[in-house]
């Protein structure tokens, strides 16, 4: 398993509780499966559901429009010995 270290200021920290909370889950648990069910998902608009868009805000713009994502990017480990 790999770990990912994020730094979040403490309103940001409060929102993702307050969420997990409702989820009744710790929130590293609640994190992980949340990002993971954004990477399963089709499209980008599908990715974020209405209680992460409403803790984390949207652009109000009608004219915006997000750009394409492209595939991610292999990378190597930093351990990884050759």
């Amino acid at each position: 398993m790999s770990t990912l270290v994020l730094n979040l200021d403490d309103q940001l920290v409060r929102d993702l509780a307050a969420l997990a909370a409702r989820s009744s889950k710790p929130l590293p648990d609640w994190v992980a499966e949340q990002l993971s069910r954004m990477v399963t998902q089709q499209s980008p608009s599908e990715a974020y559901s209405t209680a992460w868009k409403a803790a984390f805000g949207s652009i109000a713009d009608p004219s915006f429009v997000a750009p394409e994502r492209g595939a991610a990017s292999v990378v190597e480990a930093l351990d990884d010995d050759h």
